[in-house]
């Protein structure tokens, strides 16, 4: 599991290219009801542009590489820093961007819900139920990662915390990825 490129590699790539696709629909989609600020818009429109790029990055192990590349270059100008295994080093540049565009999103997604045709309330529920899941999973893949990589360092690795990290990831992207759809239906975009 800790290797990239396997069935779960691939799974979890054609889930972000699939939240990616949906996002389309927010990003691009037209509608009488659906009316959302250019400023919105756009930030849907990266946000579809970053799940595929992320559906990428899954499959060619890019994080994986740049995090080796900058845990050299930090190893050789900043000697204190402490590096056990490079393979995780990617949260650190990542995870804020990543932290914060899921911040913008769940916000956006927030709004949209809130201003929902009132004609069926249950698919509101849905929706926001959806979007609490994914607001609740998404950030644990990145304490995961970390927790990982304190356990390496410590030499007290075990494969568990992959299988937790691995399925934070897929449920919080699946619960967008519901949330998006069930919006998406609801402004009938």
């Amino acid at each position: 599991m800790r290797e990239e490129n396997n069935l779960a590699t691939w799974y979890s790539s054609i889930l972000y290219l699939m939240v990616g696709i949906a996002l389309i629909l927010l990003g691009w989609g037209n509608s009488v009801e659906f009316q959302i600020s250019r400023l919105s818009r756009f930030l849907f429109q990266l946000a579809a542009i970053g799940a595929v790029v992320i559906s990428a990055d899954e499959v060619a192990s890019i994080h994986e590489t740049v995090g080796k590349s900058l845990a050299r270059f930090t190893n050789q100008f900043l000697l204190t820093t402490p590096m056990a295994d490079t393979r995780f080093f990617w949260v650190i540049p990542y995870a804020p961007f990543a932290l914060l565009g899921l911040i913008m999103i769940v916000y956006q997604l927030h709004q949209l819900i809130a201003k929902m045709p009132s004609q069926n309330n249950w698919q509101r529920q849905q929706a926001y139920i959806a979007l609490w899941a994914a607001l609740l999973f998404l950030p644990g893949v990145f304490l995961s990662e970390l927790m990982e990589w304190y356990l390496v360092t410590i030499k007290q690795y075990g494969t568990v915390l992959t299988c937790v990290e691995e399925m934070f990831e897929l449920l919080g992207m699946y619960g967008l990825f519901i949330c998006v759809m069930l919006i998406g239906k609801q402004y009938q975009l």
